[in-house]
């Protein structure tokens, strides 16, 4: 299992399957391998090194270029990323950030470019600074005026209750991404369907554990997966962050659909990561219909297209015998 990132609450899912034994139950042994730089998850499971792997919703970037990957599961239904922005009389929202700095990392740089788009401030009318390795220190220092974060992030929990900072939602202009994505490659799903349905199905029954024992989870990684050496306060901040992203009301554990997937599309599309219009068959894994999934769609249409045909030749052989 190929991680996204350094080992912390967003991977809550796969600890509480590998301490729950509901990996162990299913008949897999899986190892947690943690992302360090230079590692392209996508690269990595669609290659063989990994089985599966998370990534964020640039996952379809990945599809839309040639790699042969299949998103499984959103184990977090809205994207973690968010603004920070610095409280001034002119600056209140984003739409207000023409003429000003906006830092950005590598990973929150195209949600929030998407989302000054989207606000009616176009590339051309603010400063971007890129590869903001602090965010917390970026913004304190007041060498942005806006910086992307992660909403469980410490530049969060310290500064978004402060009332000269305000924390701003993509989603507010109608951005709305995937957070962490379950992925696989298309040839481990056409060699082991029955292995792939179970590795989700486990990975979804530990993401409800965690997301219904914060507590116990925080404890678990302090003693034994705390790599990024986090204080409790940290990682509970960050598991009532991940919660309200991961289980929003009425919305199914895991759940995707083609139209978030086509909306996402169409971010990376304006941005000239992908063509528009990229084809999306055989990305979206539906779990009810197991190896078949990606091409039931297309079965069907074949299928009834024939009943069709077959029906037409039977009315004109009537047709001719009276």
């Amino acid at each position: 299992m190929q991680l996204s990132s350094k080992l912390q609450f967003e991977f809550a899912s796969f600890i509480a399957a590998l301490e729950q034994g509901y990996f162990r139950e299913a008949g897999l042994d899986v190892s947690l391998k943690e992302w360090f730089p230079g590692v392209n998850v996508a690269k990595e499971v669609a290659e063989g090194r990994a089985d599966f792997g998370t990534l964020d919703s640039s996952l379809i970037v990945e599809r839309a270029n040639g790699r042969p990957v299949v998103a499984l599961a959103a184990l977090m239904q809205h994207s973690a990323v968010g603004l920070l922005l610095r409280r001034q009389a002119e600056t209140l929202s984003a739409s207000d950030l023409a003429g000003k700095r906006v830092g950005t990392s590598k990973d929150t740089e195209s949600e929030v470019l998407a989302y000054l788009q989207a606000s009616g401030v176009s590339s051309g009318e603010f400063r971007h600074l890129p590869q903001i390795g602090d965010a917390r220190r970026a913004v304190l220092e007041d060498k942005v005026d806006a910086v992307g974060v992660f909403i469980g992030d410490d530049a969060v929990r310290e500064l978004g209750g402060r009332s000269d900072f305000l924390l701003l939602s993509p989603r507010s202009a109608g951005v709305d991404l995937y957070g962490t994505v379950l992925l696989t490659s298309e040839s481990l799903l056409e060699a082991q369907p029955a292995m792939v349905r179970a590795f989700r199905s486990a990975t979804l029954k530990g993401l409800d554990y965690a997301l219904d024992h914060p507590q116990e989870l925080v404890n678990l990684i302090l003693a034994r997966y705390n790599t990024q050496h986090k204080s409790r306060e940290q990682l509970l901040f960050e598991a009532r962050q991940i919660g309200e992203l991961s289980r929003p009301a009425n919305v199914a554990l895991g759940a995707m659909s083609i139209a978030r997937w086509r909306h996402v599309l169409e971010v990376y599309s304006a941005q000239g990561s992908v063509k528009p219009g990229a084809d999306l068959l055989g990305f979206v894994y539906d779990p009810d219909a197991g190896r078949l999934g990606p091409l039931l769609p297309w079965m069907l249409g074949g299928a009834i297209l024939g009943l069709l045909a077959v029906g037409w030749g039977l009315r004109r052989f009537l047709a001719r015998e009276n």
